[in-house]
């Protein structure tokens, strides 16, 4: 029954919170929802700004999950580095509380938010690193430093999510994440240079 309650408030302040941001969202509105008590969610959480926190946390542990399952099934580092990018836009696109994170300037009122959102980009690179000194020693890939490779890609990544996300549409987003691992995989340059 305890187990209920909160899956109950989380999801219910989640959409919410999607919804209205977190300055709009009320608790109270949250415990009518979610058919609680608002006295129950204190009990829980003791503040909004709590419930907000493991909202995020939540969404960016479902991101993680998904996204190396998806890496897990491809089998040569290009593909699983083709498949992160890939998953990591199609879960990002219900993660809105942590995209609705850059648009409200959430870390000025809220600065866990923001370590919440560092450890999640944190995560990400690490498995592109994974995937990087995998492929290097497969040879697929030359690089001499791939947490660095990582992080750029990571970056690259992330500044294209909220206008992809938002703005685009998913055939759209496919389109520029093939021409992006062209670039990444081929180059620009039609020979290699020394």
């Amino acid at each position: 029954m305890k187990q209920e309650k909160l899956e109950s408030i989380l999801t219910t302040a989640r959409k919410m919170f999607a919804r209205y941001g977190l300055r709009k969202t009320s608790l109270d509105e949250v415990a009518r929802m979610a058919r609680v008590a608002k006295g129950t969610i204190y009990n829980y959480f003791g503040s909004k700004d709590q419930v907000y926190l493991e909202v995020l946390r939540r969404e960016a542990d479902e991101i993680v999950e998904r996204v190396t399952s998806s890496v897990a099934q491809e089998v040569s580092p290009d593909d699983k580095l083709t498949a992160f990018a890939r998953a990591k836009f199609r879960y990002m696109r219900h993660a809105i509380n942590i995209l609705n994170l850059d648009r409200e300037g959430i870390e000025k009122l809220l600065p866990s938010a923001e370590s919440i959102r560092s450890d999640f980009f944190e995560r990400e690179v690490n498995i592109i690193d994974s995937i990087l000194r995998e492929g290097v020693e497969k040879g697929v890939f030359q690089l001499k430093e791939t947490l660095l490779a990582a992080r750029a890609i990571g970056y690259a990544l992330r500044g294209f999510e909220l206008n992809w996300l938002v703005q685009e549409r998913e055939e759209r987003i496919e389109h520029y994440l093939t021409e992006l691992f062209n670039i990444i995989f081929y180059g620009l340059t039609s020979e290699k240079r020394c």
